[in-house]
């Protein structure tokens, strides 16, 4: 009896490190941040997975939200401060009029790429609920922080957030 419990506790031990494994990955793959392709002001496509190995900021804005327009000089100059070859920062606009996206851009001279989202699908599949939002990806594609609003101190914590990102 004590050999059959010994037996059924290791095996019950197992299943259990089997299904915490399970979980894991599944959570791992659960942040991976989906991939996309969105046509850039330049007239470029952008493909998200064409940047692992970068840590990647994309800030959710559009012409309408007044927190966007507050926070996009100060990303012009986050983005002034960071090395390109490890860091990119993707603007991506979700207004379906891209002329007033563009017009907003070179107002406020905008020096990060913009994407257009006109479609919604993009923001649909990061689960975008608030403007803007910005969310910063690892290198390995990971989603690591999402950020809502804009208020005071967001620069700095999104310089962090980088910062620590760009170590590992």
């Amino acid at each position: 009896m004590c050999k059959k419990q010994l037996i059924l506790t290791t095996l019950i031990a197992l299943l259990v490190i089997t299904l915490a494994s399970v979980v894991a990955v599944a959570k791992i793959k659960a942040d991976s941040a989906p991939d996309f392709v969105l046509k850039s002001a330049s007239g470029k496509n952008v493909r998200l997975s064409e940047l692992k190995g970068r840590v990647v900021m994309l800030n959710f804005w559009a012409t309408w939200c007044g927190p966007c327009a507050e926070e996009i000089p100060h990303l012009n100059e986050l983005h002034e401060s960071l090395d390109p070859y490890d860091f990119e920062l993707l603007g991506i606009n979700l207004d379906e009029d891209q002329s007033k996206a563009i017009h907003l851009a070179k107002k406020l001279e905008v020096n990060f790429p913009v994407l257009f989202d006109t479609e919604k699908d993009v923001s649909r599949s990061f689960d975008i609920k608030a403007m803007p939002t910005t969310i910063i990806i690892d290198r390995s594609g990971n989603i690591r922080h999402v950020n809502y609003g804009f208020k005071n101190g967001y620069i700095e914590r999104y310089h962090r957030q980088i910062q620590a990102l760009r170590k590992e």
